[in-house]
């Protein structure tokens, strides 16, 4: 509805003017007083047949000598098609085993005057009139000179008049329509007012049971004592609670402050991986990177499982050190570097099987590849999800 508003036209000049453009465009057009779409493509049938009367009276009054039986343009001997016709009729009527073919002769009779007939109204409608043929070629140009301005077609033509007609309406009932469309848009500024009053009103209700789901995890991340809460801007700030902030104290003694402002990148990436763990809707890809940091033993152990969870309905990309979380994947990555003729290359590849137990066993012993961290290696995979 703003967008109409504006295009209504604010600036009085420029509406005159505009209203002066229209009422010019239609009046020509109006003037024209074009009958149809198609008036131009009748126009040029009958102008096609003014120009060549001459011709076509010559041709028609032709046939209608070869089939009529007033045969007076058939050079002396020669029988007009009629006459041949009924002959033959005559030699065949009146004998039986000829019936059959004596029939269809006496229907093409009567087709063949029927024809005749047409041909000799069409030679007397065929006329030459010169100042008919001008007033149709006047009217055709005068119609290809609007084109050019309106069309490419009469139909566009006619659809530009509509528009322009309806548009000229707009601007002449300006000050009505502005003042209905500015009526319409407080009213719906009123419903999002009061819609946005419902949401508020919902996402304060939600929001400690919300806080405290993702607090719970938190403290299963290996962040046993964070506490989590949602802070909303006031009512006359944020009429929807859009503008709502997450609070994050990850250690005792601190004030809950914005996330964005206290949490490291380890700490973000856990309070992001609780939120996916508490929200139904999220994005279909997720980057974790560093999510196990300054984490071990059994919270290393929860942060993998979590993640886990998470991979089941998303993609989950996961950069981790740490066992615990590796072997909870659905799928292993390696990445390695080597040099080659002094230019630094990285390698990813997938890890399976015996490859997959070995990488574990390493990332558990820091580099040995012992027959203990084999075995703790083989243990973790077994009881991964």
């Amino acid at each position: 509805m703003r967008q109409e508003l504006e295009s209504l036209g604010g600036d009085e000049r420029a509406r005159v003017r505009e209203i002066d453009l229209l009422q010019f465009q239609i009046d020509e057009i109006s003037a024209a007083a074009i009958s149809s779409g198609e008036e131009d493509e009748e126009l040029r049938k009958e102008e096609e047949a003014l120009g060549n009367a001459e011709s076509y009276q010559t041709a028609l009054r032709g046939a209608y000598a070869f089939l009529s039986e007033s045969n007076t343009q058939v050079s002396p001997g020669t029988t007009n098609a009629s006459d041949a016709l009924r002959s033959a009729l005559g030699l065949l009527q009146g004998k039986e085993a000829f019936a059959e073919v004596a029939q269809r002769l006496s229907s093409l009779a009567a087709e063949l005057d029927d024809a005749a007939a047409v041909i000799r109204d069409l030679a007397e409608a065929s006329e030459e009139d010169p100042e008919r043929l001008a007033e149709v070629s006047a009217r055709r140009k005068a119609l290809s000179d609007l084109c050019r301005k309106y069309g490419p077609l009469l139909a566009d033509v006619l659809e530009y008049s509509r528009a322009t007609t309806e548009r000229l309406s707009d601007l002449l009932g300006y000050e009505q329509r502005a003042r209905d469309l500015e009526a319409s848009i407080a009213a719906a500024n009123e419903r999002v007012r009061k819609a946005e009053a419902v949401v508020r009103k919902k996402r304060i209700e939600g929001a400690p049971q919300f806080a405290k789901a993702v607090q719970k995890h938190l403290r299963l991340l290996a962040l046993p004592e964070a506490v989590f809460q949602v802070d909303f801007a006031p009512e006359s700030q944020d009429p929807s609670g859009d503008g709502l902030n997450f609070l994050l104290s990850a250690n005792p003694g601190s004030p809950p402050l914005p996330l964005s402002k206290v949490a490291s990148g380890g700490e973000l990436a856990r309070v992001m991986l609780a939120l996916r763990l508490v929200l139904t809707q999220s994005p279909p890809t997720l980057i974790f990177d560093e999510v196990d940091a300054g984490i071990g033993g059994a919270a290393a152990v929860a942060v993998g499982k979590a993640l886990a969870a998470v991979g089941k309905g998303h993609q989950v990309f996961v950069v981790t050190h740490l066992a615990q979380v590796a072997s909870q994947a659905h799928q292993q990555l390696g990445i390695s570097k080597e040099i080659v003729k002094k230019i630094t290359y990285a390698r990813v590849g997938e890890l399976t099987g015996a490859a997959r137990e070995s990488e574990i066993a390493r990332m558990l012993s820091g580099g040995a590849l012992t027959e203990v961290a084999v075995a703790h290696a083989q243990e973790l995979l077994t009881h991964s999800s």
